[in-house]
């Protein structure tokens, strides 16, 4: 299977993988290959061959095909995936997991009332975290689980806040 990961292009190459759409993932992983590329040209070392980078469950998962552990590419790697698990896949915001009716994501109180509000076209029943057990840091309007606006707003996510309700 040929390697269809460009260095000489990175960010298409990503957007390729993650679609154009998902901007924080494209910068995070970008930034990622871009270190590894530049770690291997002072080296003078091949660079890794991309099996794959995708979203999955919420995560961002890269798979190279023969890195060793400990090496710096590995950790450059976990490193990438790590601030991606924190980060909003469209805009790099801070976010947590979410789930949209069966759909797992990564996605901020912004982008997260974005997607719900698309998917409940489709699926009028569908919600934020609609299995979740209520804690701390849900949003008791929406059920977006990540930052919360706390005080006379109630127990509300900011885009609930902003929406007034």
């Amino acid at each position: 299977m040929p390697n269809t990961f460009d260095y000489d292009d990175i960010r298409a190459s990503v957007e390729k993988c993650l679609g154009k759409d998902n901007l924080g993932w494209v910068r995070i992983t970008t930034e990622c290959f871009e270190a590894i590329k530049k770690h291997c040209d002072q080296r003078d070392e091949n660079y890794p061959r991309v099996a794959q980078i995708k979203q999955k469950f919420g995560s961002l998962r890269v798979y190279i095909d023969g890195a060793q552990e400990g090496t710096f590419i590995e950790s450059r790697l976990q490193k990438a995936v790590q601030e991606a698990g924190m980060s909003c896949e469209r805009c790099g915001n801070v976010s947590t997991p979410q789930v949209i009716g069966f759909w797992h994501t990564n996605l901020c109180c912004w982008h997260a009332h974005e997607a719900a509000a698309k998917r409940m076209q489709t699926f009028p029943k569908v919600g934020l975290n609609p299995r979740a057990k209520r804690n701390a840091l849900q949003c008791r309007s929406c059920g977006y689980i990540g930052q919360i606006a706390w005080g006379a707003s109630g127990h509300r996510c900011p885009a609930c806040v902003a929406k007034g309700w």
